[in-house]
């Protein structure tokens, strides 16, 4: 995406600017003198366009006058590199294949987003949080090393997806995806999926920023930084609750998603269900059925009386989502310890 929003001649340079990266050159230099504004643009489109390249410091010297060189910085040595590489590529061929060789693109998708999700944690504190390798090998990273992933594993698996960078609803520097699927374009997170628990849980994970629209975050939680690259609607088609059957339209639907959801997930080892609403009144109604009138008890005891899995039927932490209408629950199961 960011290369193709390159001119002509801005590729050529481009191209130098990644032949340096890839030769782990000092500097890049060009048959002329290019300007400042338009080094700046190559540099941002390599460094968010190319996460295989995750040696690459995001370090930008910038020069006033047009000049016909530019210096690059690195995190790594060319020395240590390999031994990362390979340790990537391992792990990147172990989640693909788990995926299954008839997958789907959506179902390739989720498992890129389950993996990133339960098998790193957020950390800004290593060498690597930015980084392919963070996420993936070393298990730790920060946002740019969740998104930089998840465009990996895309990318492997011949699906088109890029990172956005910008700002969260705090001003806080921020990542995430755009990725198309089935031809619609979609924003994934990972980053936000992946919350940091007061105990620690290493089987937590959410859909609520998996296939969302530009009305569920754009602008609202997460604000794009536009001044290189322009881009594609993200259109509500077919998220996550429609393609699950989570997608309510009213309370009593949605008691029914969460009751064979909670079924579903007990069986297979999981403790998280959750549903979306397509109005606020819908929204509003569920909750106050499920949490003031009892509903969520009938539910676990539903779900524990079909799976004959213990189950705490007056105890569960519950999770809401308003901006997205969505009720979370994590059920707590009475032979094991509470999350909190």
């Amino acid at each position: 995406m960011y290369y193709n929003s390159l001119s002509d001649k801005e590729k050529e340079y481009y191209d130098i600017l990644l032949e340096a990266a890839l030769n782990f050159e000092e500097e890049a230099r060009f048959p002329e003198e290019v300007p400042s504004d338009v080094l700046r643009k190559l540099f941002i489109a390599l460094y968010c366009g190319e996460p295989d390249i995750f040696w690459l410091d995001s370090i930008f010297y910038s020069s006033n006058a047009p000049t016909d060189t530019q210096q690059l910085c690195y995190r790594f040595t060319p020395d240590n590199v390999p031994d990362m590489q390979r340790q990537i590529e391992e792990k990147t061929a172990l989640i693909i294949n788990s995926a299954g060789e008839n997958a789907s693109d959506y179902e390739k998708l989720k498992v890129f987003h389950d993996s990133i999700v339960l098998g790193c944690s957020f950390s800004e504190q290593t060498p690597y949080s930015n980084t392919v390798y963070g996420a993936l090998a070393d298990g730790y990273a920060q946002c740019e090393g969740y998104a930089f992933s998840f465009e990996y594993l895309c990318r492997k698996a011949g699906l088109v997806c890029f990172t956005v960078r910008g700002t969260n609803n705090v001003g806080q520097l921020h990542a995430w995806n755009i990725v198309n699927l089935d031809g619609c374009w979609y924003h994934v997170d990972c980053t936000w999926d992946d919350p940091v628990l007061d105990n620690p849980d290493t089987g937590f994970i959410r859909y609520y920023y998996f296939l969302v629209s530009d009305d569920d975050i754009l602008n609202n939680t997460h604000f794009p930084d536009t001044e290189y690259i322009t881009l594609p609607p993200c259109r509500d088609v077919n998220n996550y609750y429609r393609r699950e059957g989570l997608y309510a339209s009213d309370a009593g639907s949605a008691a029914d998603m969460l009751r064979n959801a909670a079924e579903k997930a007990l069986l297979a080892g999981r403790k998280d269900i959750s549903v979306r609403f397509d109005s606020r009144r819908a929204y509003d109604l569920a909750y106050n059925r499920l949490f003031e009138g009892g509903g969520m008890k009938d539910i676990l005891s539903y779900a524990a009386g079909r799976t004959s899995i213990p189950v705490n039927t007056a105890k569960y932490i519950r999770y809401v989502n308003e901006d997205e209408l969505i009720i979370h629950i994590s059920m707590i199961r009475t032979d094991e310890g509470p999350r909190q």
